[in-house]
């Protein structure tokens, strides 16, 4: 799947239906309080999701800042859930 952000097109690897079930479900109890530990944590286990390993998340989002790849990493995860994303990015 593409994710088209701002900061250019990622190709992510897809998941199945029920993988994606199994992480909605710690996707709402990171959102649902927001503390910026536990979205970080979300954020990196999405990346490793997307790209498949820490070399290709290099690849990938390495020549970002830590803000533009925070953005990206939040795409992601709108993309990943369906959720609709503030830049209307992301299908």
């Amino acid at each position: 799947m593409v994710i088209i952000t701002k900061h250019g097109e990622f190709e992510c690897k897809d998941i199945t239906r029920k993988e994606r079930r199994e992480l909605y479900g710690k996707v709402k109890v990171v959102f649902q309080d927001m503390k910026p530990e536990l979205v970080h944590g979300l954020a990196d286990d999405f990346a490793l999701i997307a790209f498949e390993t820490e070399e290709k998340v290099d690849e990938a989002l390495g020549s970002l800042t830590v803000l533009e790849e925070d953005e990206v990493l939040m795409e992601i995860i709108n993309s990943y859930m369906g959720f609709e994303t503030p830049s209307g990015h992301g299908d």
